[in-house]
């Protein structure tokens, strides 16, 4: 056999192994690697083809040395090939580009104003047992997945660049010890496979895509440092070195304007036609319950702060303080009563009209009846783009908007 075409299928093996799962190629392959079977072969399987391709171009290179053709243009071209596939592998694949942080390293927040100064955005998490952690942003595009795994109420805190859209999961039953892999993007939000349940999860669905595997989501919200820190000073803020991965991930991102909330590009097709009743870019705060959605623009906070409403049967108060920086959805109801609230002086806080209880914009009761209790935070996705956020959910409400209906681009 001729060690030409013995170098050629090598090559074509290594790229079969190896480019499915990398940037850039992704786009073209996000549909199989969002896929639990694609995610299989992708971030598993493939590994043999890989091992596979190496073993054929030994014997490619074991054939141009005993019939002396290592100078063909062929033979050469698909060494060059060969090594270049795997070069753009190590530094485009995903399973080395995102790998989760499952060993997360925590300062104090006084530590973490000092290092990264007051407006610096943090993904802020309450977990299960009302215990705050905050998770730098920028530090979290390019891992996408941070795990807290400490404590009575572990959880995983996931971040997708693209969508702006921040939401942490419960590690219980089946996601109790989850083994993640982030594989693509769908429609611009993130995708990541769970290896001990074998299926693939999209992040706006909170579910896996086969509808098996449901999440338990913790409350989430997009804040800067300097305010988290003034609602919750006792939080943790989850921190890492900068790696060169992470340079050369956000240029690249960079210099798309993916990340850029003026600039029109998008990196994947829409499932829908564009939604033109917000700006595009624009960053909202996304409620589902149930099968409801409602959609409430981070500029109505501007003019109201607190908005009373209801979604999927659930009474909700949206408050927001520090000039609308931080807004929390909670549950109105409190020992089986609805509450309806009013705003107590600047500083955020807000009474409730039935018993004159005195309550803090985080939800904690300061004094009167209620004093010791707190209104409960319902999970949601906090200052989400409006274009990922209208796509998965095209029938969305939009608060305080008469013209329901959806308009194309």
């Amino acid at each position: 056999m001729h060690a030409e075409i013995v170098a050629l299928a090598a090559v074509f093996l290594c790229a079969l192994a190896v480019l499915p799962g990398t940037l850039g190629v992704l786009m073209f392959t996000n549909k199989l690697a969002a896929s639990a079977s694609g995610a299989r072969y992708i971030y598993g399987k493939s590994a043999w083809v890989l091992t596979l391709s190496l073993i054929v171009a030994l014997t490619a290179v074991y054939l141009a040395v005993e019939n002396g053709t290592y100078l063909h243009p062929v033979f050469a071209g698909s060494v060059i090939m060969y090594g270049g596939i795997l070069i753009f592998g190590f530094f485009m694949h995903t399973k080395l580009m995102f790998q989760p942080i499952k060993k997360p390293t925590f300062i104090s927040i006084e530590e973490a104003m000092a290092k990264f100064g007051p407006d610096e955005e943090i993904v802020g998490v309450i977990d299960g047992k009302g215990t705050p952690y905050a998770f730098i942003s920028r530090l979290a595009r390019r891992p996408h997945i941070v795990y807290q795994p400490d404590g009575d109420d572990p959880f995983i805190m996931t971040h997708c660049i693209l969508a702006h859209s921040s939401m942490s999961y419960a590690m219980e039953d089946k996601f109790k010890q989850p083994d993640i892999t982030i594989t693509a993007a769908l429609a611009n939000n993130m995708v990541f496979y769970e290896k001990s349940n074998q299926c693939s999860i999209i992040q706006l669905h909170n579910q896996s895509r086969d509808q098996k595997l449901p999440l338990k989501t913790i409350p989430t919200v997009a804040v800067k440092l300097e305010t988290w820190q003034k609602l919750y000073p006792d939080s943790k803020v989850w921190v890492r070195n900068i790696a060169w991965r992470d340079i050369f991930y956000l240029k690249l991102l960079a210099r798309a304007d993916v990340i850029d909330p003026k600039s029109p590009v998008m990196v994947y097709p829409l499932q829908h036609e564009q939604d033109n009743r917000l700006p595009m870019k624009s960053m909202v705060i996304g409620v589902q319950i149930g099968n409801d959605t409602k959609t409430y623009p981070e500029g109505t906070f501007d003019r109201e702060n607190l908005i009373h409403d209801a979604v999927g049967g659930a009474s909700l108060l949206l408050a927001a303080a520090e000039g609308g920086d931080y807004i929390q959805v909670f549950d109105r109801e409190v020992d089986g009563r609805t509450l309806t609230f009013q705003s107590f002086g600047k500083n955020g806080k807000f009474q409730d009209e039935e018993t004159g209880s005195l309550w803090s914009p985080t939800g904690a009761c300061l004094a009167g009846e209620f004093e010791g209790k707190s209104l409960t935070p319902v999970p949601h996705y906090n200052k989400i783009f409006w274009y990922v956020w209208s796509d998965f959910h095209p029938a969305t409400e939009i608060y305080g908007r008469k013209d329901q209906k959806k308009t194309a681009a």
